[in-house]
């Protein structure tokens, strides 16, 4: 039957006692007092039975019972030792170069992996926001994030995100529309940026077709990109059209609402690209499952739209 273990405290107490044949110098390495050493072995010797130390003038021996524990203990005392300066050498940083749109990373992307970043101890993302569309084959980025139609090249590309855009305005503007075609009336923002590559007419002209609503006749404002439309439309009361990771958050608190039921969703979509040994390496699968799971929330936060891709198709997500 195996016996119940003493005290931690003391057997390391004789383990440096035994090793040093000296209480005196086991206490200063300690940092207690010898008195303190001696009741921690005495401690060890009530409960064995026998003695564990011959005491002698100045000195100490090792019983034949001490010999044989501080075999046994010196190395699980060392391998102690190891173990606790080994968790406090810094890991070795790996480094994961991501490429992706501003935006993205600014809003979804990057709180997507801070959020998930305990779980990949030791790894370090290096993003870049340039508008270059960087080499993935070759190496120049391990991974990147891109807006596209279709799959392109020999590469790996993984679906993350499709996105979704409808009409959003300021709740004290919002009031004054109660059809979609009174929206022109308040003010449509255009954007230089088209959902799709291959489109052809403005995103409101988009948005009015799968209305059965005629094309807008003028637009109060043009922005560079979606994001400025939101901020435009936060600051002027005009309508922009936009969504997903640019305008959930706002649209939760309630500083911006979307007063109709329909979306577009683009045939465009955010993909997860990079060379197709890459898949299998814990960076790509820790990155896929943070930005994935991030995405699943943003599709969730579609507030109950019915969204249609351009041609007025029902959109997957």
């Amino acid at each position: 039957m195996s016996k119940r273990l003493p005290s931690l405290t003391a057997l390391r107490t004789f383990e440096a006692a035994a090793r040093h044949l000296s209480f005196a110098k086991a206490a200063t390495e300690l940092f207690v007092t010898p008195a303190a050493v001696g009741y921690q072995i005495k401690q060890l010797e009530d409960e064995l039975g026998t003695t564990l130390f011959r005491r002698k003038h100045r000195a100490v021996e090792l019983t034949e019972r001490g010999q044989i524990l501080l075999r046994d203990l010196s190395p699980a005392f060392r391998s102690i030792h190891t173990a606790w300066n080994a968790a406090h050498v810094p890991l070795q940083e790996t480094k994961l170069r991501v490429s992706g749109p501003a935006r993205a990373v600014h809003n979804w992307l990057l709180p997507a992996t801070q959020a998930a970043a305990s779980q990949m101890p030791g790894l370090h993302l290096a993003w870049d926001l340039s508008k270059q569309l960087r080499d993935v084959a070759h190496g120049e980025v391990d991974l990147a994030v891109r807006w596209a139609r279709e799959p392109e090249g020999n590469l790996h590309w993984e679906p993350l995100l499709r996105t979704w855009f409808t009409p959003i305005l300021r709740p004290d503007v919002a009031r004054y529309v109660q059809r979609p075609k009174e929206l022109e009336k308040q003010g449509l923002i255009d954007v230089d940026f088209v959902l799709d590559p291959e489109q052809v007419q403005s995103n409101w002209a988009t948005w009015h077709a799968v209305q059965g609503l005629p094309q807008p006749e003028r637009f109060e404002i043009t922005c560079a990109d979606t994001a400025s439309a939101v901020e435009t439309a936060l600051a002027t009361g005009h309508v922009a059209l936009a969504g997903s990771f640019l305008a959930s958050g706002l649209l939760t608190i309630g500083t911006l609402v979307a007063p109709f039921e329909t979306a577009i969703a683009p045939f465009s979509r955010f993909w997860l690209v990079c060379r197709k040994d890459y898949v299998g390496t814990d960076a790509y699968g820790w990155f896929l499952s943070a930005v994935r799971a991030s995405a699943k929330g943003l599709s969730a936060a579609q507030f109950g739209k019915r969204a249609l891709h351009p041609d007025g198709t029902e959109a997957a997500t």
